[in-house]
């Protein structure tokens, strides 16, 4: 039986990184990573660097791959001003431009080619401009572009009807949480930073962002898990679907249990703008790094985007609730599920086995 083997795009991100290591874990499986940079960890994967970018590249790396089976599409472009480029229109091009190299390349070098999963998220349903019907479901409508969602989705359709060789699967995951450096969309690593500078500085834990609020996140270990179902489950084939951890949760009820793995009193919360003030903490960073001996990695490393951060935990924002309904990737076959809050904690804490936070 031939083998099958995945190339994870993207695979030094949040979810790249998961899948990464869960497919690792599968022994039926060859795995090439591919990013713009090398990975600074063992793997067993093949490498290969390349920017989705430039086409030529892409051609070039991506052109030496013969024999992909799978994808797992974990590559986005986020402008320096993360939540404003979304409704820009060259982040729409940039960031189909990237997938259309990439399957390119693939349908050209690679014929055992059978399918790739892509991600996707709330701003599917609108969740960048403001409220949207709840729980929003994979058969709602579209809101007003520009969103490169849309622009990914229709073109890759459009593609998997004219290859007909091979199928492809939607996630949209919200708030996703893993561990990765240099993604602006990982708050995992903002909050325990943003914990690590605070206790430095001999204060309390506070939490800055905006009223209480109900919210759903997605574990990236469960979306990699997702992601080995999708490749290969008949129910998954060209289809869309939600996924979550399946519980909810409320951002003050996780304060204290950060506050906990650094031994911290909490106090009041104090909204304030994270993207104002963080960044002129870098110094702080740096005594951090040297006095605890952590693994080197600079502050922007960390946490490239204090704005998303901002974002996710609400400050200055009218509540701006966001639910989905799961009920379809059940349905499909895909049960799994997580506890929000044990998540949070537990990624806090493996920053902090692997050095790359104090304990």
């Amino acid at each position: 039986m031939k083998r099958k083997k995945i190339l994870i795009v993207g695979a030094l991100g949040a979810v790249g990184r998961c899948a990464l290591e869960h497919f690792e874990s599968l022994s039926d499986w060859d795995i090439v990573g591919a990013s713009r940079r090398k990975p600074d960890f063992d793997t067993r994967a093949e490498w290969v660097s390349v920017d989705l970018r430039d086409q030529d590249d892409a051609q070039s790396k991506l052109g030496e791959l013969k024999d992909i089976t799978h994808v797992a599409y974990c590559a986005v472009y986020e402008k320096t001003d993360v939540t404003r480029g979304w409704s820009e229109m060259d982040h729409v091009e940039t960031n189909l431009k990237m997938l259309q190299n990439l399957v390119q390349a693939l349908q050209s070098s690679s014929p055992d080619f059978q399918h790739i999963t892509l991600l996707q998220g709330t701003k599917a349903y609108g969740g960048h401009l403001g409220p949207f019907k709840m729980p929003a479901r994979e058969s709602d409508a579209r809101y007003m572009p520009p969103n490169f969602y849309y622009n990914q989705m229709d073109w890759l359709a459009e593609q998997q009807q004219k290859s007909g060789s091979w199928t492809w699967t939607i996630l949209r995951p919200q708030i996703v949480c893993g561990i990765a450096l240099g993604s602006p969309l990982n708050i995992v690593n903002a909050i325990g930073v943003f914990a690590a500078i605070s206790r430095e500085y001999n204060m309390p834990l506070r939490f800055p962002g905006g009223a209480e609020r109900i919210g759903e996140a997605t574990d990236a270990r469960l979306i990699a898990k997702a992601m080995s179902w999708a490749a290969e489950a008949e129910t998954a084939k060209n289809q869309i679907f939600n996924i979550t951890n399946g519980d909810v949760y409320v951002w003050q009820n996780i304060w204290p249990r950060v506050a906990k793995l650094f031994n911290m009193e909490t106090a009041p919360a104090q909204p304030f703008s994270l993207a104002r003030i963080m960044p002129e903490n870098e110094s702080i960073w740096d005594r951090i790094v040297e006095k605890h001996k952590l693994v080197p990695h600079s502050y922007k490393q960390m946490v490239p985007s204090w704005q998303f951060a901002d974002y996710l935990l609400g400050y200055g924002q009218r509540p701006n609730p966001h639910h989905m309904s799961t009920i379809k990737i059940r349905q499909a076959g895909f049960h799994e599920c997580v506890d929000t809050e044990d998540m949070f904690t537990e990624l806090v804490s493996e920053l902090q086995t692997r050095n790359y936070l104090p304990q």
